[in-house]
Protein backbone atom coordinates (compact mmCIF):
# COMPACT_ATOMS: atom_id res chain seq x y z
CA UNK A 1 0.00 0.00 0.00
CA UNK A 2 1.13 3.65 -0.65
CA UNK A 3 -0.06 7.07 0.71
CA UNK A 4 -1.41 7.76 -2.22
CA UNK A 5 -3.89 5.16 -2.08
CA UNK A 6 -5.37 2.32 0.63
CA UNK A 7 -5.52 -0.22 -1.74
CA UNK A 8 -4.06 -3.98 -1.88
CA UNK A 9 -1.74 -5.84 -3.90
CA UNK A 10 -0.91 -8.92 -3.93
CA UNK A 11 1.55 -10.73 -6.33
CA UNK A 12 0.77 -14.45 -6.86
CA UNK A 13 4.08 -16.54 -7.31
CA UNK A 14 4.62 -17.29 -10.62
CA UNK A 15 6.57 -20.64 -9.97
CA UNK A 16 3.34 -22.01 -8.20
CA UNK A 17 1.36 -21.39 -11.10
CA UNK A 18 3.34 -23.28 -13.42
CA UNK A 19 1.22 -26.78 -14.47
CA UNK A 20 3.53 -29.98 -13.37
CA UNK A 21 3.95 -30.70 -17.26
CA UNK A 22 5.80 -27.64 -17.78
CA UNK A 23 8.27 -27.19 -14.83
CA UNK A 24 11.23 -28.93 -16.24
CA UNK A 25 11.44 -25.93 -19.10
CA UNK A 26 14.12 -23.85 -18.96
CA UNK A 27 14.72 -20.16 -18.85
CA UNK A 28 12.71 -17.71 -17.02
CA UNK A 29 9.19 -18.06 -15.55
CA UNK A 30 6.23 -15.35 -16.62
CA UNK A 31 3.06 -15.68 -15.72
CA UNK A 32 0.93 -12.74 -16.28
CA UNK A 33 -2.34 -11.11 -17.37
CA UNK A 34 -4.89 -13.17 -15.45
CA UNK A 35 -8.32 -13.39 -15.70
CA UNK A 36 -10.72 -13.99 -12.33
CA UNK A 37 -14.28 -15.63 -12.09
CA UNK A 38 -15.97 -16.97 -8.71
CA UNK A 39 -16.23 -20.49 -8.21
CA UNK A 40 -18.15 -21.47 -5.30
CA UNK A 41 -16.59 -20.40 -1.96
CA UNK A 42 -13.51 -20.22 -4.39
CA UNK A 43 -12.31 -18.80 -7.76
CA UNK A 44 -10.98 -19.72 -11.21
CA UNK A 45 -7.64 -18.08 -12.56
CA UNK A 46 -6.74 -18.06 -16.24
CA UNK A 47 -3.19 -16.39 -17.11
CA UNK A 48 -0.33 -16.27 -19.80
CA UNK A 49 2.53 -17.90 -19.59
CA UNK A 50 5.91 -16.98 -21.63
CA UNK A 51 8.76 -20.05 -20.38
CA UNK A 52 12.59 -19.61 -22.11
CA UNK A 53 10.92 -21.16 -25.63
CA UNK A 54 8.63 -18.09 -26.01
CA UNK A 55 5.76 -19.83 -27.06
CA UNK A 56 2.84 -17.98 -26.01
CA UNK A 57 0.78 -20.81 -23.30
CA UNK A 58 -2.36 -20.59 -21.38
CA UNK A 59 -3.12 -22.07 -18.02
CA UNK A 60 -5.95 -22.34 -15.32
CA UNK A 61 -5.88 -22.87 -11.58
CA UNK A 62 -8.14 -22.58 -8.33
CA UNK A 63 -7.31 -20.07 -5.80
CA UNK A 64 -9.56 -20.95 -2.95
CA UNK A 65 -11.47 -18.18 -0.52
CA UNK A 66 -8.85 -16.42 0.48
CA UNK A 67 -7.16 -15.95 -3.04
CA UNK A 68 -4.41 -18.30 -2.29
CA UNK A 69 -3.08 -20.86 -5.42
CA UNK A 70 -4.32 -24.30 -4.08
CA UNK A 71 -1.71 -26.81 -4.93
CA UNK A 72 -1.85 -29.39 -7.71
CA UNK A 73 -4.47 -27.09 -9.77
CA UNK A 74 -2.80 -25.71 -12.56
CA UNK A 75 -2.86 -27.16 -15.75
CA UNK A 76 -1.70 -26.53 -19.42
CA UNK A 77 -4.99 -25.48 -20.56
CA UNK A 78 -3.68 -24.62 -23.74
CA UNK A 79 -1.78 -27.76 -24.36
CA UNK A 80 -5.33 -29.42 -24.62
CA UNK A 81 -6.70 -27.06 -27.20
CA UNK A 82 -8.23 -28.25 -30.47
CA UNK A 83 -8.81 -25.43 -32.88
CA UNK A 84 -11.46 -26.04 -35.82
CA UNK A 85 -11.08 -28.19 -38.56
CA UNK A 86 -9.87 -24.63 -40.84
CA UNK A 87 -6.66 -25.22 -43.32
CA UNK A 88 -6.39 -20.96 -43.52
CA UNK A 89 -6.09 -20.65 -40.14
CA UNK A 90 -2.19 -20.03 -39.76
CA UNK A 91 0.19 -21.77 -37.59
CA UNK A 92 0.60 -18.58 -35.38
CA UNK A 93 -3.06 -18.52 -34.51
CA UNK A 94 -2.35 -22.34 -32.88
CA UNK A 95 0.39 -21.36 -30.95
CA UNK A 96 0.02 -18.05 -29.86
CA UNK A 97 -2.96 -17.62 -27.03
CA UNK A 98 -2.93 -14.44 -25.49
CA UNK A 99 -5.18 -12.46 -22.48
CA UNK A 100 -7.47 -14.74 -21.72
CA UNK A 101 -10.79 -13.80 -19.83
CA UNK A 102 -13.22 -16.03 -18.24
CA UNK A 103 -17.07 -15.87 -18.70
CA UNK A 104 -20.01 -17.92 -16.77
CA UNK A 105 -23.43 -17.88 -18.74
CA UNK A 106 -26.15 -20.25 -18.49
CA UNK A 107 -24.72 -22.15 -16.05
CA UNK A 108 -21.73 -22.92 -18.73
CA UNK A 109 -18.12 -21.40 -18.62
CA UNK A 110 -15.66 -20.18 -21.44
CA UNK A 111 -12.38 -18.32 -22.00
CA UNK A 112 -11.45 -16.15 -24.27
CA UNK A 113 -8.33 -15.34 -25.88
CA UNK A 114 -6.19 -13.71 -28.92
CA UNK A 115 -3.82 -14.88 -31.29
CA UNK A 116 -1.46 -11.34 -30.78
CA UNK A 117 -0.21 -8.64 -33.59
CA UNK A 118 0.45 -10.63 -37.19
CA UNK A 119 -0.83 -10.09 -40.79
CA UNK A 120 -3.02 -10.30 -42.34
CA UNK A 121 -5.05 -10.46 -39.56
CA UNK A 122 -5.28 -11.90 -36.07
CA UNK A 123 -7.81 -14.18 -34.55
CA UNK A 124 -10.24 -14.43 -31.19
CA UNK A 125 -11.38 -17.93 -29.99
CA UNK A 126 -14.31 -18.45 -27.17
CA UNK A 127 -13.59 -21.82 -25.29
CA UNK A 128 -16.01 -23.64 -23.20
CA UNK A 129 -14.15 -25.13 -20.37
CA UNK A 130 -14.87 -28.64 -18.14
CA UNK A 131 -15.43 -27.20 -14.75
CA UNK A 132 -14.18 -30.38 -13.28
CA UNK A 133 -10.71 -30.27 -14.82
CA UNK A 134 -10.30 -26.60 -15.93
CA UNK A 135 -9.52 -28.10 -19.59
CA UNK A 136 -11.34 -27.20 -22.83
CA UNK A 137 -14.60 -28.92 -23.47
CA UNK A 138 -15.21 -29.29 -27.26
CA UNK A 139 -13.15 -27.05 -30.21
CA UNK A 140 -12.75 -24.01 -30.00
CA UNK A 141 -14.29 -21.21 -31.77
CA UNK A 142 -13.51 -18.33 -33.69
CA UNK A 143 -15.44 -14.81 -32.82
CA UNK A 144 -16.41 -13.30 -36.38
CA UNK A 145 -17.45 -10.15 -36.81
CA UNK A 146 -20.72 -9.31 -39.17
CA UNK A 147 -18.90 -7.31 -41.67
CA UNK A 148 -16.04 -5.41 -41.80
CA UNK A 149 -13.59 -5.96 -39.64
CA UNK A 150 -10.31 -4.13 -38.77
CA UNK A 151 -7.04 -5.96 -39.42
CA UNK A 152 -5.88 -6.62 -35.75
CA UNK A 153 -9.40 -7.36 -33.47
CA UNK A 154 -8.47 -7.47 -29.73
CA UNK A 155 -9.83 -6.61 -26.12
CA UNK A 156 -13.56 -7.17 -26.73
CA UNK A 157 -15.06 -7.63 -23.29
CA UNK A 158 -18.22 -9.86 -22.94
CA UNK A 159 -21.03 -10.04 -20.72
CA UNK A 160 -24.53 -11.09 -20.37
CA UNK A 161 -27.45 -9.04 -19.31
CA UNK A 162 -29.93 -10.00 -16.85
CA UNK A 163 -32.14 -11.50 -19.65
CA UNK A 164 -29.11 -14.17 -20.40
CA UNK A 165 -28.37 -12.18 -23.91
CA UNK A 166 -24.55 -12.06 -24.47
CA UNK A 167 -23.10 -9.16 -26.00
CA UNK A 168 -19.66 -7.68 -26.30
CA UNK A 169 -18.01 -4.05 -26.35
CA UNK A 170 -16.09 -4.10 -29.43
CA UNK A 171 -15.26 -0.26 -28.94
CA UNK A 172 -15.44 2.26 -25.62
CA UNK A 173 -15.32 5.31 -27.65
CA UNK A 174 -17.46 5.31 -29.54
CA UNK A 175 -19.52 2.69 -27.46
CA UNK A 176 -20.12 0.09 -29.98
CA UNK A 177 -21.95 -3.14 -28.20
CA UNK A 178 -21.89 -6.36 -29.96
CA UNK A 179 -24.36 -9.18 -29.86
CA UNK A 180 -23.20 -12.59 -29.63
CA UNK A 181 -24.94 -16.09 -31.23
CA UNK A 182 -23.66 -18.58 -28.97
CA UNK A 183 -25.72 -21.31 -30.80
CA UNK A 184 -24.25 -24.58 -32.59
CA UNK A 185 -20.47 -25.34 -32.73
CA UNK A 186 -18.97 -23.36 -35.57
CA UNK A 187 -17.67 -19.52 -35.49
CA UNK A 188 -19.57 -17.19 -33.10
CA UNK A 189 -21.12 -14.41 -35.51
CA UNK A 190 -21.11 -11.19 -33.85
CA UNK A 191 -23.36 -8.49 -35.12
CA UNK A 192 -24.27 -4.81 -34.08
CA UNK A 193 -26.76 -3.83 -31.21
CA UNK A 194 -25.80 -0.64 -30.10
CA UNK A 195 -23.60 2.02 -30.46
CA UNK A 196 -22.75 5.46 -28.80
CA UNK A 197 -20.50 8.44 -29.60
CA UNK A 198 -18.87 10.01 -26.56
CA UNK A 199 -15.76 10.97 -24.78
CA UNK A 200 -14.91 10.22 -21.52
CA UNK A 201 -14.55 13.49 -19.35
CA UNK A 202 -11.29 14.79 -18.93
CA UNK A 203 -9.32 11.84 -19.69
CA UNK A 204 -6.12 11.61 -22.22
CA UNK A 205 -6.73 9.35 -25.51
CA UNK A 206 -3.35 9.27 -25.62
CA UNK A 207 -2.35 5.95 -28.11
CA UNK A 208 -6.07 4.68 -28.71
CA UNK A 209 -7.95 5.96 -26.05
CA UNK A 210 -9.44 3.56 -23.52
CA UNK A 211 -9.27 0.04 -24.52
CA UNK A 212 -11.20 -3.14 -23.49
CA UNK A 213 -10.22 -4.77 -20.16
CA UNK A 214 -11.92 -7.22 -17.50
CA UNK A 215 -15.58 -8.51 -18.43
CA UNK A 216 -18.17 -5.48 -17.25
CA UNK A 217 -19.48 -6.70 -14.14
CA UNK A 218 -22.62 -5.66 -13.06
CA UNK A 219 -22.90 -3.83 -9.80
CA UNK A 220 -25.15 -0.80 -8.35
CA UNK A 221 -26.92 -0.52 -11.29
CA UNK A 222 -24.93 -0.60 -13.66
CA UNK A 223 -22.13 -2.45 -15.65
CA UNK A 224 -18.47 -1.73 -14.31
CA UNK A 225 -15.82 -2.15 -16.92
CA UNK A 226 -12.12 -1.77 -16.28
CA UNK A 227 -10.23 -1.46 -18.99
CA UNK A 228 -6.85 0.15 -20.06
CA UNK A 229 -4.71 3.24 -22.09
CA UNK A 230 -1.44 3.45 -23.27
CA UNK A 231 0.63 6.67 -22.76
CA UNK A 232 3.77 7.70 -23.67
CA UNK A 233 6.72 7.47 -20.86
CA UNK A 234 10.05 8.36 -20.59
CA UNK A 235 11.27 4.61 -21.29
CA UNK A 236 8.75 3.71 -23.31
CA UNK A 237 4.88 2.85 -23.61
CA UNK A 238 2.88 2.88 -20.09
CA UNK A 239 0.25 0.92 -19.72
CA UNK A 240 -2.90 2.17 -17.17
CA UNK A 241 -6.29 0.87 -16.01
CA UNK A 242 -9.37 3.46 -16.94
CA UNK A 243 -12.66 2.48 -15.61
CA UNK A 244 -16.17 3.41 -16.84
CA UNK A 245 -19.70 2.34 -16.44
CA UNK A 246 -22.71 1.97 -19.02
CA UNK A 247 -26.50 1.01 -18.33
CA UNK A 248 -27.95 -2.08 -19.32
CA UNK A 249 -29.73 -2.54 -22.87
CA UNK A 250 -31.34 -1.30 -25.19
CA UNK A 251 -28.76 1.38 -25.48
CA UNK A 252 -25.67 0.29 -23.38
CA UNK A 253 -25.13 3.92 -23.06
CA UNK A 254 -21.84 5.07 -20.69
CA UNK A 255 -23.20 7.15 -17.30
CA UNK A 256 -19.89 7.57 -15.83
CA UNK A 257 -16.45 7.99 -17.28
CA UNK A 258 -12.71 7.83 -15.98
CA UNK A 259 -11.67 10.88 -15.35
CA UNK A 260 -7.83 9.70 -13.91
CA UNK A 261 -6.23 6.26 -14.00
CA UNK A 262 -6.89 3.80 -11.46
CA UNK A 263 -3.43 3.74 -9.84
CA UNK A 264 -2.43 0.04 -9.20
CA UNK A 265 0.49 -1.72 -8.20
CA UNK A 266 2.76 1.20 -8.07
CA UNK A 267 6.10 0.15 -6.61
CA UNK A 268 5.66 -2.89 -8.43
CA UNK A 269 5.44 -1.55 -11.77
CA UNK A 270 8.62 0.38 -11.19
CA UNK A 271 11.09 -2.61 -11.07
CA UNK A 272 11.25 -5.91 -12.80
CA UNK A 273 12.53 -9.16 -12.88
CA UNK A 274 13.32 -10.23 -16.41
CA UNK A 275 13.78 -8.22 -19.30
CA UNK A 276 11.17 -6.85 -21.23
CA UNK A 277 9.02 -9.08 -23.35
CA UNK A 278 8.43 -6.08 -25.95
CA UNK A 279 11.55 -4.04 -26.00
CA UNK A 280 9.21 -0.59 -26.47
CA UNK A 281 7.17 -1.07 -23.37
CA UNK A 282 8.25 0.14 -20.45
CA UNK A 283 5.59 -0.34 -17.07
CA UNK A 284 2.34 -2.36 -17.87
CA UNK A 285 -0.97 -2.27 -15.46
CA UNK A 286 -3.33 -4.96 -17.31
CA UNK A 287 -6.86 -5.65 -16.14
CA UNK A 288 -7.88 -8.94 -17.42
CA UNK A 289 -10.70 -9.75 -14.57
CA UNK A 290 -12.79 -8.05 -11.99
CA UNK A 291 -15.40 -8.63 -9.04
CA UNK A 292 -17.21 -7.27 -6.29
CA UNK A 293 -16.52 -8.97 -3.21
CA UNK A 294 -16.76 -8.39 0.25
CA UNK A 295 -17.47 -4.63 -0.26
CA UNK A 296 -14.43 -3.84 -2.14
CA UNK A 297 -13.36 -4.26 -6.00
CA UNK A 298 -11.19 -7.24 -6.41
CA UNK A 299 -9.11 -6.92 -10.01
CA UNK A 300 -7.04 -9.23 -11.62
CA UNK A 301 -4.05 -7.92 -13.62
CA UNK A 302 -0.76 -8.37 -15.04
CA UNK A 303 2.01 -6.32 -14.39
CA UNK A 304 4.81 -5.82 -16.76
CA UNK A 305 4.28 -8.76 -19.06
CA UNK A 306 6.10 -10.84 -16.26
CA UNK A 307 3.48 -11.37 -13.22
CA UNK A 308 0.08 -11.96 -12.08
CA UNK A 309 -1.26 -9.89 -9.51
CA UNK A 310 -4.84 -9.08 -7.16
CA UNK A 311 -5.73 -5.83 -6.39
CA UNK A 312 -7.90 -5.28 -3.72
CA UNK A 313 -9.26 -1.68 -3.77
CA UNK A 314 -12.11 0.08 -1.54
CA UNK A 315 -15.29 1.55 -3.73
CA UNK A 316 -14.65 4.96 -2.83
CA UNK A 317 -11.03 5.04 -4.53
CA UNK A 318 -12.64 3.35 -8.13
CA UNK A 319 -15.92 6.42 -7.80
CA UNK A 320 -13.18 8.61 -7.36
CA UNK A 321 -11.51 8.41 -10.95
CA UNK A 322 -14.60 8.72 -12.97
CA UNK A 323 -16.80 11.71 -13.42
CA UNK A 324 -20.71 11.46 -14.95
CA UNK A 325 -21.38 11.73 -18.59
CA UNK A 326 -23.42 14.65 -19.07
CA UNK A 327 -27.04 13.59 -19.68
CA UNK A 328 -26.45 10.48 -18.71
CA UNK A 329 -26.37 10.53 -14.59
CA UNK A 330 -26.08 7.58 -12.59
Amino acid sequence: MTEASAHECRELPARELIPAAWRDRPGPVRTFNPALLADGPGWMLAYRVVLGDGQRRLACCRLDAGFRIIPGSPVPFSDAVVFPHDPSLPPVARTWLADPRLHRWGGRIFVYWNSGWHEPHNHQFLQEVDPRTLLPAGRARELQLAGPRRPQEKNWTAFATAEGQVHAVYSITPHRVLRLALGGEGPVICDDAATTDWEPPRYPAAHGGLRGGAPPVWHAGCFWSFGHSVHDGPAGYCYRVGVYCFRSGPDFAPVAGPAMPLELARERRARRVHPRLNPAVDEVIYPCGAAFSGGRWVISHGINDEACALSFVAPEEVEGCLRAVPGHPR
